[in-house]
């Protein structure tokens, strides 16, 4: 992921949420992001695996695992689905 700029979308397939989920993160400051001069919002890879590491928490039971960065990022993210830093009742909640 580092190097290039992800859209929205891409971003919320790698998350496995919605769009419109990744844009809410966005407006609350939660999620860094860079707006074009034609106003499009999109990610720059590095920082979104910086905001990982920092976000990165365990599940109730399990102890944390290490975020990849890197290479290993980019291939954990685009082959699997991230399980949601919040889950549907609580991101329907907010």
């Amino acid at each position: 992921m580092s190097g290039r700029l992800v859209t929205a979308r891409e971003l919320a397939n790698d998350f496995g949420v919605s769009t419109e989920t990744i844009l809410r993160w966005t407006r609350r400051g939660e999620l860094p992001a860079i707006k074009l001069p034609g106003g499009a919002i999109r990610f720059r890879g590095e920082e979104i695996e910086a905001w990982l590491t920092e976000h990165a928490t365990a599940a109730p039971g399990r102890e944390a695992r290490t975020v990849p960065t890197g290479a290993a990022a980019e291939t954990v993210l685009s082959s699997a689905r991230t399980v949601p830093l919040l889950s549907a009742a609580q991101d329907e909640e907010e």
